[in-house]
């Protein structure tokens, strides 16, 4: 190795001129390790620029040999120039690098790609199909609300049709799914086990929830990787007000089966929340373990805060978990069997999601319909998406990401709130391809109904803000993106919202039209009431089966059988629509943040560690 830019062999000698000569390039701080507030508020030498290949450092004292040395093992550099700094300007330099990684986490995204970022919300022209909306609907109501009544009745009926057969048809082929990963991994290649629940003990929550089969094992498939081959590992964990479990969260960790060496853990924490980064100091993590202070700034989104964490990451692949997580040990290990196994003929593999359950589904009603409907989307709807081709909607954690990929599409989109749903549709839009692991992360199910409806709410004006920034030119975008991803856009991103903004009154016209159409004289068309009849009964029977049977097979019965409340439960995300189509209007990009530890955590990673 060589040092170069120093003259001589005396040990204090400088190379020539200083910083004020060389531009200071935060991107070159970021690249040799330097981050947002996890380093020395007074360090003697910071990474400056690099000119000529060669990367040049800022010291503010003699160039000594414990120096060099010191330089070159913590940037990993084999030359090495030094510029004269005084203490102040490394001081301003790193104050420097926090705006840039402010403006880059918040900012960065819209400037590259404006046309598909939601900054700007909802483009002019597209605000007028509301308002003219809401103009028909008055007028309507004046000018003869019977015809009115049979507009919106059809417009809901085609709308929940279309949701829901979205989704049933995708629970459909989740069998199909699964024969064909058991015809290519043979007989000890079962391709969904059944996780144990970490609070429920060996025995999960009834008689169906066992133990793991052992040859359901990485090994007894014969795919297991030596740790001398396994990859750097980033975990990107945004935090945010909470100081009850971040703790908690950093001790999981350390049931990871992944070599300790080869993970990178950046735990993100807000500036301005004093209580959590104390929290997270108080449980003195381990090295590998860094908390990154993410620069205060707008918008405060949990985005925002993971494009921080992906600018400062070191691994080859990352995966996100929220504060509440706790992930199975060998996910990591899946995923990347997973990335190594895939053969690119369908579009590269960029991203694997693993699916979301709550080790808390029987804490009362609310958790136990939101427990359903996980078991639903992750063990059945995800499952069958996945051997379509079709966009593969990801969710809000456990999203392990090829890093070279989520770099390529431009990491997320601070300005969306449903940054997920969003980041599917770009990842398919560029080539790539998502799939799902058979492995499961546990959450808390919000068991408040408030927290929960604010919860819905983000998420369905989420969509709403991704349906508006990918339909802003929808001839262009059908064009690039075909078929499949029109169906995943109409059935899931816009027929979402646009079922449950209707369900109340496809809902009420349904039951009064067959309950009370004597007494009450709509005169309704006939194939309008059994569209509406159709929905009410078939396409509902079939939505109650398919999630109970997910839920039985996921928890147990005692679970399982409340999916025949879910017609009420629908009615709870037709309020939470409501409101978002509201904040669509007025506070497009607010963060309504759910808080967390409102139930008791899994005993035994709360002792873990």
């Amino acid at each position: 190795m060589t040092i170069s830019g120093v003259r001589g062999a005396a040990s204090g000698e400088q190379q020539a001129g200083g910083v004020t000569d060389h531009r200071l390039d935060p991107r070159v701080m970021v690249e040799a390790g330097w981050g947002a507030g996890n380093e020395s508020q007074t360090p003697d030498w910071i990474p400056w620029c690099r000119e000529h290949g060669e990367l040049l450092v800022a010291a503010s004292g003699p160039v000594t040999t414990a120096l060099r040395l010191s330089v070159l093992d913590a940037t990993g550099e084999s030359s090495v120039g030094f510029l004269h700094a005084d203490p102040q300007q490394i001081c301003d330099a790193q104050a420097q690098l926090r705006v840039w990684l402010a403006n880059e986490a918040a900012e960065g995204f819209a400037e590259a790609t404006p046309n598909f970022s939601a900054k700007k919300g909802i483009w002019r022209r597209q605000a007028v199909l509301p308002a003219l909306a809401g103009i028909l609907i008055v007028a309507g109501a004046i000018l003869d609300w019977r015809v009115l009544i049979v507009v919106l009745f059809g417009l809901g009926s085609v709308s929940f049709l279309i949701s829901s057969g979205y989704k049933v048809m995708a629970t459909f082929l989740s069998p199909v799914r699964r024969f064909q990963e058991r015809r290519i991994a043979g007989p000890a290649g079962r391709w969904r086990q059944r996780s144990v629940n970490p609070i429920a003990g060996k025995g999960g929550f009834g008689e169906n929830a066992a133990a793991p089969e052992e040859a359901d094992s990485l090994e007894a498939a014969g795919e297991s990787i030596g740790e001398d081959e396994m990859p750097v590992y980033s975990i990107l964990v945004p935090v945010f007000h909470e100081a009850a479990v971040v703790a908690s969260i950093m001790r999981s960790f350390l049931r990871l089966d992944y070599p300790r060496e080869k993970l990178d853990v950046l735990i993100l924490l807000e500036e301005d929340d004093v209580e959590t980064i104390q929290a997270a100091r108080a449980a003195e993590p381990p090295r590998w373990m860094r908390l990154i202070i993410v620069p205060a700034g707008e918008p405060r989104t949990k985005p925002r805060a993971c494009n921080v964490g992906l600018l400062l990451c070191r691994g080859e692949y990352v995966v996100i978990y929220d504060a509440e997580d706790r992930p199975e040990p060998d996910q990591l290990r899946k995923a990347l069997v997973s990335f190594r196994h895939d053969s690119g003929r369908q579009g590269q593999l960029a991203c694997v999601q693993a699916s979301l359950n709550f080790y808390n589904p029987d804490y009362n009603l609310l958790t136990r319909m939101f427990a359903i409907e996980y078991a639903q989307w992750f063990d059945f709807m995800l499952v069958g998406l996945a051997g379509t081709r079709m966009p593969l909607p990801l969710g809000g954690t456990s999203n392990h990401f090829k890093r070279s990929a989520l770099v390529e599409v431009g990491g997320w989109d601070p300005y969306n709130v449903t940054e997920d749903a969003d980041l599917g549709i770009r990842l398919a839009a560029s080539g790539y391809r998502v799939d799902v692991i058979d492995s499961t992360t546990w959450e808390e199910a919000t068991p408040q109904l408030m927290p929960w409806i604010r919860q819905r709410t983000r998420w369905i004006k989420g969509y709403l803000v991704t349906a508006a920034v990918n339909l802003r030119r929808p001839a262009r975008w059908l064009r690039h993106n075909g078929g499949r991803a029109a169906v995943t856009m109409a059935g899931l991103i816009v027929g979402t919202p646009a079922n449950f903004l209707l369900y109340p009154v496809t809902l009420a016209f349904t039951l009064c039209a067959w309950l009370l159409g004597p007494l009450v004289q709509i005169r309704l068309p006939h194939d309008l009431l059994v569209l509406g009849l159709t929905n009410l009964v078939v396409m509902n029977v079939l939505m109650i089966i398919t999630s109970g049977i997910a839920a039985w097979r996921r928890y147990n019965w005692r679970i399982g059988i409340f999916a025949i409340f879910l017609p009420v439960y629908w009615l709870l995300h037709a309020a939470a629509a409501w409101r978002a189509a509201y904040q669509l209007i007025f506070d497009p990009h607010r963060w309504e943040k759910t808080p967390h530890g409102l139930d008791v955590l899994p005993r035994d990673v709360v002792n873990a560690g």
